[in-house]
Parts: C-alpha cells; structure tokens; sequence
C-alpha cells in the first residue's frame, strides 16, 4: 500500500500534522484527538439546472447497518443520524458520457457506495474502513470501465465520485474527479478534496494560483481522472476530526462552479437556516447564477452540543493528511 504523503508532523513534538488546503490557510489538527459520538443533521438535494435535458448527477445517504438502509430517494432526502456505532456514508457523483451512459455510470458508482455500507464493521478501524471503502471505489471503476467496453451507447462513460464516511467524531473523504467536499468552521471553508481536472493541476503546479483559476473559462470542464475512463484509477484520501457547529458539503461542479470560493464561503459564515433549508438555497442560488450543469449538494451539519468544538487557536483542526492511493 503506497501513499504519497503530503504533509509531515509540526517540529518540537507538537503532535499535530499541517496541511495546505486547495484555498490556501494552513489547517493544523490532533490526529490523537478523541473519537466521540455525535449526532449530525444531513439534507441532499439534486437539480438538472436550467440547460441540460437530463440530469446525469446521482447521490446516496446510507446509514451503516446490516442493510445498509438507502435514505435517498431520487431527488431529495433530509434526516438526522447518530454517527456513534457504524456511522453514516454519504456520496455524489457527476456522471458524463453520450445519450443516458453519465447517468448509467453516477449511478453505478453511487450504489457501489451503498454497498459497501454492508462490509462495514463496528469494530472498523480507520484504517479497515478506509481500506473497505477504497477497495469498492477499484471495482466499480472496473465495473464502469468493462460496460463502457461492452456496450457501445455506453462508450466514453465515466462518472466523479467525491464520498464521506461519518464515525464517531471523524470524517474520511475520498475522491475521484471534480466534485468536491468542504468543511465550513468557524466562518471558513476549507476545501478537503483536490480537483482532478486541467484547472486543478495548474493550481497544484502552482503555474495559476486558485484566484487566476476562478478567472478563467476554459479548462475547467477538462478531466484528467474519473471512473471508468481507465483500468485503474488513483483516489485520493484525506481525513478530519469533527467539532460542535462544523458543517460539511459535498457537491457536484454545477454548485461549487457556481461561486467564487470567498462568496461561497460567506454564504457559510452568515448562514443560520437548517441543513434541509440550506442545501435548498445553495441549489437554488446555484440555479440563479446560470444554472448551466446539473447541481447537487449534500449537507451535513454536526449538533453544536454532541461533540466538543475545537481549542481556541488550533485553526479548524481539520484534515491531518492528504494522501493519495495507489
């Protein structure tokens, strides 16, 4: 098991690990810090948007059991969960191919996520769970890659796959592709994901700073990595602890694409509506801005009373280490 480290512990013993996040401010977190049961209050909403004729954009809400209980129907779902026993999974994919195949392939992914909610155990590590996770990610790229080559209105199909796994105080995220997920705390929002697509490698290449990004038009609809555009995939991991009042998004390209990250990370800061009515308004402001992609979003917002809020002076604590798998 390779993994391309991208951060390394703070000198002095300190035990915490530092990050730079997509959108710049370093990011320090206790990777030591308790694992606590929490309850969360989740909303995820798609829309096809105002150009597109049909929504190729999936999404999936599974709280981990025996059953592995499916919560979303197909446009919308809200709830709360205790993440204190298997946790919760959640999951969105932009799928993209010709006639209906983007939509064959979200799919495909998404219920792969679903599934995995089945092997989950509750005596799980971070580190078994992760492995359980990625190894589902690897088959369905296989399964989309096969059909694409067996079917042919299915050629060219692939689809993004940005998933979090909520246990007991902790979040994984693992990603694949130009969706994104984020961590809104204490009026900032820190992108946890890396977007796999031209725009994103300039910025990791520092040739384009994330500002020039913003700017420009083309590029940003060029990926360099999905499932089921190759054989084999690399899926990128990263990891935080959770606080009191954090709140997570995941979203598809037709949300995030949207906003500017500063105007999107304020619409968080002055926020005080709840998960189902805030997931609502994004997708809507979505709509208003153009609404030219199909645009998904699921929130997820962490009970301020079930889990302890980070120390004062620890910028967010979020994620401890970005990796990616081989």
């Amino acid at each position: 098991m390779n993994y391309r480290v991208l951060a390394a512990p703070l000198p002095g013993g300190l035990g915490f690990v530092v990050v730079q996040p997509q959108w710049g401010s370093t990011v320090r977190l206790d990777p030591a810090r308790t694992r606590v049961q929490m309850r969360i209050s989740f909303a995820s909403l798609t829309d096809v948007g105002l150009v597109r004729e049909n929504n190729e954009d999936n999404f999936v809400v599974v709280e981990v059991d025996d059953d592995a209980t499916h919560l979303a129907p197909p446009d919308a779902c809200a709830g709360t969960a205790d993440t204190g026993g298997r946790g919760v999974l959640f999951a969105v994919a932009d799928g993209m191919g010709g006639a209906l195949a983007g939509e064959v392939a979200s799919r495909m992914a998404v219920e792969a996520v679903g599934d995995v909610g089945k092997l989950l155990q509750a005596d799980d590590d971070e580190s078994a769970a992760r492995q359980r996770i990625l190894d589902a990610i690897h088959e369905v790229n296989t399964h989309i890659y096969e059909s694409a080559l067996q079917n042919p209105k299915q050629h060219g199909m692939g689809t993004t796959l940005t998933v979090a796994y909520v246990r007991r105080g902790r979040i994984q995220f693992f990603q694949v592709g130009d969706s994104k997920g984020y961590i809104a705390r204490h009026g900032k929002l820190h992108a946890m994901t890396k977007d796999h697509s031209l725009i994103g490698r300039l910025v990791d290449d520092k040739v384009i700073s994330p500002e020039d990004a913003e700017q420009l038009e083309g590029g940003k609809n060029i990926i360099l990595q999905a499932l089921g555009a190759e054989a084999s995939v690399k899926i990128d991991y990263s990891e935080a602890a959770l606080g009191g009042g954090d709140v997570v998004l995941l979203c598809t390209d037709g949300l995030h694409g949207a906003f500017r990250h500063r105007d999107l990370e304020a619409r968080f800061a002055e926020e005080s509506k709840g998960a189902e009515e805030f997931c609502a308004s994004l997708v809507q402001e979505s709509k208003d801005r153009g609404g030219t992609d199909n645009i998904t979003g699921i929130l997820i917002a962490v009970n301020a009373g079930d889990a302890p809020p980070p120390q004062p002076g620890l910028l967010g604590r979020l994620s401890g280490l970005l990796r990616r798998k081989k």
